[in-house]
This record gives structure tokens, C-alpha cells and sequence, in this order.
């Protein structure tokens, strides 16, 4: 079956402006979308999610993106786990409390990087998980790194690395917009939506491109889409699309692909 990668963006999952505070009816709505999609969809799919309010303020106090720099760096690298996964055990008991045989693992546990980029990663059990209708969730985490002690392993990373071991088909990134703008469209009324970016174009929309609201020390906009020309060099293509319009995600995750921004 077709394997799938879904990334709920921090945003979408949180209230970035004010720390520790998760969108429960948001992450009740997207578990039920999904549950509802897998049981008529005939794929496999791992579900990662950033992390949004609750690590981002302590990474960004610690400055824990920049690895070990000081005597507070490792309990910063603590807080910020604690952090992380905080989140995780919200999303993973609402796609129980859904039906799903959702399972959390932890990236910090599990995987090696160099310069924040994941260079190893032990992905069998992942791989019996998903044989065995398990719903793997993955999330933005703290993790050793082989150059500067310590990195943040942001979400994209870590779901890009699993799609290209495992052989997904696509990601699906799900936001607060209707995928890539010529500019902010809460802001501005005359942006303009971006249907398709590749290669060819990305130069031309580059300047578009802008970091996401709130404290974020994982990358914006531009960064995201970066990484999904990565993807694409390998044939996985990326679908960006607005989580907050009831309905969305699941019509994604079952194949329609008219809903936002096409990345190949």
C-alpha cells in the first residue's frame, strides 16, 4: 500500500503565542479526519507533528538549535524533551481515544545527526509497526548531533528522512493556510495562492517565501519548501494544505490533491 507522511504543523496544533497551550478541539478534529480516512483509504501512514508552544520557548531560552554551548546547554536539552513530548502524549491519546493503534516514538531515543541532518536511524520497528496496522507518531524533537553535541530535529527532517528510507509516495503538510502565498493572506487581501513549485520556479517564488508567525527555531516557510524540493529530486511530491478547514485532511489523505500547494 501506498505510504503516506503526514506532518500537523505546530501552528496548527497550538497557540505559538502563548506557551504550553495545545488546540485540543483542532487535534480532536485532525485524529477523527485521519481515523475516518485510513478506514476507507487503503494506505499506510506515519504521523509527525511539531511541536509548536511547548518546546519552541525553552529551545529558544536555552538556545538549544546551537547544541551544547554552555553549562545550561544540557538542561536545556532536558527541558526541551520534556517539552516535545508533552505534546506528543495530547496527539497520541486523541487518535486512541479515535480508534487508532497510535503509537509514540521518540526521535531523541533513536536517531544520530551531523549538523542537524539525521545520518542514522534504526527503522525496522517502525517498519513492523506499519505491517501491523500501527500508526507511528513521530514528532519535532531534541537529539544528539555528532558536530555540536546536541540539535533540534524539526519535524520535516525527521519525516524526510522517513520517506526517503521507507519509500513513501508523498507528504502531506497541513497548516493554518491554503498552502504557499505571494504574501501573508491573513495580512494581505491581493496574495496570491501558488498552485505548483519546482525546480523550474522556485527561484521566481523564492522571495515569497517568509518564516512562520511566532517563535520558531526550526525555519519557516522557505526552509519547508526547500526541503520538499529535496524530496521531490527523489519522486516524492508534497501537498501543503490548510488543516483548519474541517474536512481537508481527510479528502488530502484519500487523493485529492486540488486543496493547496503541489511541491514536485
Amino acid at each position: 500500500m501506498e505510504l503516506i507522511m503526514l506532518k500537523l504543523g505546530g501552528s496548527l496544533i497550538t497557540d505559538k503565542s502563548k506557551p504550553f497551550t495545545e488546540r485540543i478541539d483542532v487535534i480532536e478534529r485532525l485524529a477523527q479526519e485521519i481515523h475516518e480516512a485510513k478506514k476507507g483509504g487503503g494506505f499506510r501512514l506515519i504521523l509527525g507533528h511539531g511541536g509548536g508552544s511547548y518546546p519552541h520557548q525553552p529551545a529558544t531560552e536555552y538556545q538549544t538549535h546551537e547544541g551544547l554551548i554552555n553549562e545550561n546547554s544540557s538542561m536545556g536539552l532536558a527541558i526541551v524533551q520534556d517539552a516535545a513530548s508533552k505534546l506528543n502524549r495530547i496527539v497520541v491519546d486523541a487518535l486512541i481515544n479515535r480508534g487508532e493503534n497510535a503509537i509514540s516514538l521518540q526521535p531523541s531515543a533513536s536517531c544520530i545527526a551531523e549538523n542537524k541532518r539525521i545520518t542514522e536511524w534504526y527503522t525496522k520497528p517502525i517498519e513492523h509497526y506499519l505491517s501491523n496496522d500501527i500508526l507511528p507518531v513521530v514528532y519535532g524533537d531534541v537529539g544528539v548531533d555528532t558536530a555540536n553535541g546536541c540539535c533540534i530535529l524539526s519535524t520535516e527532517e525527521i519525516l524526510n528522512f522517513l520517506a526517503k528510507r521507507l519509500g513513501a509516495s508523498r507528504v502531506i503538510m497541513c497548516g493554518k493556510t491554503d498552502g504557499v502565498f505571494t504574501a501573508d493572506p491573513n495580512m494581505n487581501p491581493d496574495a496570491r495562492e501558488i498552485a505548483e513549485i519546482n525546480n523550474e520556479n522556485f527561484q521566481s517564488v523564492r522571495k515569497y517565501l517568509t518564516n512562520s508567525d511566532g517563535i520558531d527555531v526550526t525555519g519557516g516557510m522557505l526552509l519547508k519548501v526547500e526541503q520538499a524540493l529535496e524530496l521531490a529530486g527523489s519522486g516524492i511530491q508534497t501537498d501543503i494544505i490548510n488543516g483548519l478547514r474541517p474536512g481537508n485532511l481527510k479528502k488530502c489523505l484519500l487523493g485529492d490533491r486540488s486543496l493547496g500547494t503541489i511541491i514536485r
